[in-house]
């Protein structure tokens, strides 16, 4: 640690931003995937606090608790993606994932080619699609979302 300050730890941000996690049908229809879909229902939502986020499986064995935790789904590889912001933009990057990690327009046809590995992609008001169903939606909180905190 450099002055306290764990160089290993992404520094906090304030709350301003979550990721909300879906089942999507359309995106299971279109990966072909053998797994049984689960029910769809409404999505997780998850705080972004920090200024980079894990998406990915959780693995005790290997030390692995992603900040998304996307573990439901046997098509995200265990250290899948990485969600990283300036402050005002949120970004992602494959980490080498097994199946690629898509970005797509919300409306408008599912992205069929994955993103590149190592460049980051600007999310914008995109949808990011990894393994065999699910999509994330990275969007600002709102004040009650901010107020339960």
């Amino acid at each position: 640690m450099l002055g306290g300050v764990d160089p290993n730890v992404p520094p906090r941000i304030p709350f301003q931003w979550v990721a909300e996690v879906w089942i999507d049908p359309d995106w299971y229809a279109d990966q072909q995937a053998e797994e049984p879909l689960p029910s769809a229902g409404l999505p997780v939502v998850v705080p972004l606090r920090i200024a980079s986020a894990l998406i990915g499986r959780a693995s005790a064995s290997r030390n692995i608790v992603p900040d998304i935790d996307c573990s439901a789904d046997p098509g995200v590889s265990r250290r899948h993606a990485q969600l990283t912001t300036d402050g005002s933009r949120w970004f992602v990057e494959d980490l080498q994932s097994s199946n690629g990690t898509f970005v797509g327009p919300a409306s408008g046809p599912l992205p069929d080619d994955p993103i590149a590995v190592g460049p980051k992609t600007e999310v914008g008001d995109n949808r990011i699609y990894v393994g065999a169903w699910t999509r994330i939606v990275v969007r600002r909180a709102t004040d009650e979302e901010i107020a339960i905190g």
